[in-house]
């Protein structure tokens, strides 16, 4: 994760004014006073509040007021401040200590690692001090007492993906979404505006010579991923709608095409992280004793073998 690029890490003065509006300060020039914020500095940490979704601003004659966003993640926040009014979060919801918080919201196995140690180190310290986290037998988790918290990080990260989303199509629609990765469905053919969103899913599979007929295109976006591989396009068409046996279909399809290229490792190692490890290792089954299990969303043998010559794969 790089927080320059969401742009969704605080500065303290962000924070700083937001504790101001939850303590019942609405016009602008008592806040500055209380915040010791210069006017042009104010300016630009209100444009980045607004950016975010947390305040909205009002004008009557020459006084302007600040409030808090209707949003969900603003309601959320200014409850936090409410609830927590003890704890410093301009200290807290800073640069990297954000970043550490959100991965601690998956159950996917991921851990602190690609944080640097001696990073990783100074912020967990200032996050336990606090006890804000707590370190059990699957990792670090943000404390039972702080539900709000994560409350927030969750809708803060889906408004943020959501906004993300919308650079490409107002009409876009998110599909999936783990931190700060997610697939999104946009109109066909609109164009992304970053090298961040790649196209992904059954939107490639004519690239493999499976060409499907659809009005949408689904992107996955990551800072950190800058190719699609095979792998990650069956497992992205599987999220698209879990325990749906067309998009298991067209994942078995891809599979079975792809059979020889398949770097099974690879595959089993990401649908583990992706919460898929138990739709793969049915699907692999599948392809090699074509038994339809009860309990997972695939098609009967028969089915599957008649639906590959309609995408002239030849299936003994």
């Amino acid at each position: 994760m790089k927080t320059a690029s969401f742009g969704y890490a605080f500065a303290k003065p962000e924070l700083q004014i937001l504790r101001e509006l939850a303590k019942g300060k609405h016009e602008l020039s008592s806040i500055k006073e209380a915040c010791s914020i210069k006017s042009s500095l104010m300016s630009y940490n209100l444009k980045k509040l607004l950016d975010k979704g947390l305040i909205k601003t009002v004008s009557q004659g020459h006084r302007k007021y600040v409030y808090f966003n209707d949003s969900k993640h603003a309601s959320l926040y200014r409850d936090l401040l409410l609830f927590y009014d003890h704890i410093d979060w301009q200290n807290i919801l800073t640069g990297k200590t954000i970043e550490i918080l959100f991965q601690t919201l998956t159950a996917s196995g991921k851990t602190l690692a690609k944080f640097p140690r001696n990073t990783r180190w100074r912020h967990l310290k200032k996050l336990k001090a606090r006890g804000i986290i707590t370190h059990g037998k699957t990792g670090y988790t943000i404390n039972p007492r702080f539900s709000a918290l994560t409350d927030f990080l969750n809708e803060y990260q889906k408004f943020l993906a959501n906004k993300l989303a919308k650079t490409i199509s107002e009409k876009s629609i998110i599909l999936w979404q783990e931190d700060m990765e997610f697939l999104a469905r946009t109109p066909k053919n609109a164009k992304p505006p970053s090298k961040n969103f790649l196209k992904t899913a059954t939107s490639i599979f004519n690239e493999y010579d499976l060409p499907l007929i659809s009005d949408f295109d689904t992107y996955f976006y990551s800072i950190d991923k800058d190719i699609i591989r095979l792998e990650d396009a069956i497992l992205h068409t599987l999220l698209i709608e879990p325990n749906n046996v067309r998009y298991a279909t067209y994942a078995l399809l891809l599979l079975k095409k792809t059979e020889q290229e398949i770097d099974k490792t690879y595959l089993l190692q990401e649908a583990e992280r992706l919460g898929l490890k138990k739709e793969v290792t049915s699907m692999l089954q599948f392809l090699k004793n074509h038994v339809q299990l009860k309990d997972q969303a695939l098609p009967t043998w028969q089915e599957f073998v008649t639906k590959a010559r309609d995408y002239n794969l030849v299936i003994e």
